[in-house]
């Protein structure tokens, strides 16, 4: 049996068509892959939960990293087990079905299926977190031959070929080159999925579609043809205010040249009723004689709400990334500061100590040294129990703070230790500091703590300045805290310099 003409060219038409189709899939990924996205999901999902494992890890809280792990792994089928193991290889936490299906030493082979994130604290190894998925069996026949993209290209061939088909009958057995537009094309325009309006150089509507005649206002109820351009004045440019004589298809008339890609809206009264991109074609006859405008009409409406919604989501998404850092900010506080005293816990005090004394040398500036501890502390828990002793700790660290400036450094030594580091400042500013907390201290016994806890506390004080010869920090706070328990020795209460003679103070 042998094709016509236009079923070949439909073939044909519908053969390019495909291939541009499969051509655009390969080069930009038009279809989704479903084994793409499933391993995108799964890579975000294991990078969220090492996130928040990691988070748990700096508060040592093992009994949350347990519950997460498990609850997981129940809330999630596609998750086989999960473990979380240290840099020697031992599992600190995991499911019931981790230890048998990951063996120890075993890295992430089954591509797609497991994944193993490194935990590090800073700066240094300190584990790894190991998720394995289950690895589905084959797909049938059937269920590949209706997936996705292989179901759109068969359908998008059928209904081209059926497109195709209908449109070429009628414009080859009805096309007259002679005349711009021939009035037996009608009915081939009206299978086009897009508006279709054509005028002639003076403006006038020739030929309508009903795909344009859809896109009409209520309020406009005579017929186009035959009318001028300016009955369209529901079809203005979006975001302008141009007139009729500006009108895109006069414009390709007048510069014969075609014109794509403009913006318009479907209004009534003040309400836009649908978004629009036109384009223009000038129609020349076989001697290059200008016959009139072809405008297609795209409806873009559904695009443009996704186009907004993108933008919400967009939105939506700086405000999370917003309170993201202001959780990061918050963990980086909880990791920086002691939480009974509220001052620099002793990693944090060190980092920042050793920058500034590092900035001192380089500036050969001294930097001083303040040791504080309370006095017969061990007495205040054992007479008044732990709890109370929490409270002098928490009042003491309150005194220091309300005399140290902010450049300066305070920071949690150890027990009912604290230790102030002062940049640029000598041994005297250091001693008149120390003195003032001193004072302070033993000005307030027992203020804020509980009613009717009449606690009195003092403290003693060693100070130590760079100029001692101290070349570190844990030098500088050595000599300090030798300082201190000289005027431990001396009678408690007082301010005692090293290489200095102890300044006496009220006890």
């Amino acid at each position: 049996m042998t094709l016509t003409a236009i079923p070949r060219m439909t073939i044909g038409l519908v053969s390019l068509a495909v291939m541009l189709l499969l051509a655009l899939d390969v080069l930009f990924g038009l279809f989704p892959s479903e084994l793409e996205t499933r391993r995108e999901l799964r890579t975000r999902a294991a990078n969220s939960l090492a996130l928040q494992t990691a988070a748990l890890l700096q508060v040592r809280d093992w009994r949350s990293v347990d519950l997460t792990l498990q609850a997981v792994r129940s809330g999630t089928p596609d998750i086989a087990s999960i473990g979380l193991r240290s840099v020697d290889g031992s599992l600190l936490a995991q499911t019931s079905a981790h230890p048998a299906s990951w063996n120890v030493g075993e890295t992430a082979t089954r591509s797609g299926h497991d994944q193993r994130i490194a935990l590090t604290s800073s700066g240094q190894l300190w584990g790894a977190l190991e998720i394995r998925h289950h690895i589905e069996g084959p797909r049938h026949w059937a269920a590949w031959l209706w997936g996705g993209p292989t179901k759109a290209v068969l359908l998008f061939s059928l209904l081209a070929t059926a497109l195709y088909f209908l449109y070429l009958r009628r414009v080859l057995q009805h096309l007259d080159p002679s005349a711009a537009v021939p009035d037996r094309v009608r009915s081939a325009f009206d299978a086009l999925m897009e508006g279709v309006l054509i005028v002639d150089v003076q403006g006038r509507v020739l030929l309508v579609n009903k795909a344009f005649e859809a896109l009409l206002p209520a309020s406009q109820t005579t017929a186009l043809v035959g009318q001028n351009t300016d009955r369209l004045a529901w079809l203005v440019p979006a975001g302008d205010s141009q007139g009729a004589d500006r009108a895109p298809w006069m414009e390709a008339m007048q510069q014969r040249r075609v014109r794509r890609g403009l913006e318009f809206q479907v209004r009534e009264g003040d309400a836009v009723n649908a978004h629009v991109v036109l384009s223009c074609s000038p129609l020349l006859d076989e001697r290059g004689g200008l016959r009139g405008c072809l405008v297609s009409v795209g409806d873009v409406t559904a695009l443009e709400r996704s186009h907004s919604q993108l933008l919400q989501v967009l939105a939506d998404l700086a405000a999370s990334k917003q309170q993201l850092e202001v959780k990061n900010d918050e963990l980086a506080e909880l990791a920086n500061i002691d939480p009974l005293s509220g001052c620099l816990n002793r990693r944090s005090f060190f980092e920042l100590g050793d920058t500034l004394l590092a900035q001192t040398h380089a500036q050969k500036r001294p930097l001083v040294c303040v040791m504080a501890d309370i006095d017969h502390f061990k007495k205040v828990n054992d007479d008044w129990g732990h709890a109370v002793g929490d409270q002098a700790i928490r009042r003491f660290a309150e005194l220091l703070r309300s005399h140290v400036r902010g450049s300066d450094l305070l920071g949690r030594y150890g027990g009912e230790e604290f230790c102030v580091v002062l940049a640029g400042a000598d041994a005297e500013r250091g001693r008149q500091l120390a003195e003032t907390l001193r004072a302070s201290v033993a000005a307030n016994n027992g203020a804020g703590l509980d009613p009717g806890t009449a606690l009195p506390i003092s403290a003693s004080f060693g100070v130590a300045v760079t100029t001692t010869g101290s070349e570190t920090l844990a030098q500088l706070i050595d000599l300090a805290d030798q300082a201190m328990y000289q005027a431990k020795q001396r009678g408690r209460n007082r301010v005692v310099v090293f290489g200095q003679p102890a300044a006496l103070a009220l006890a």
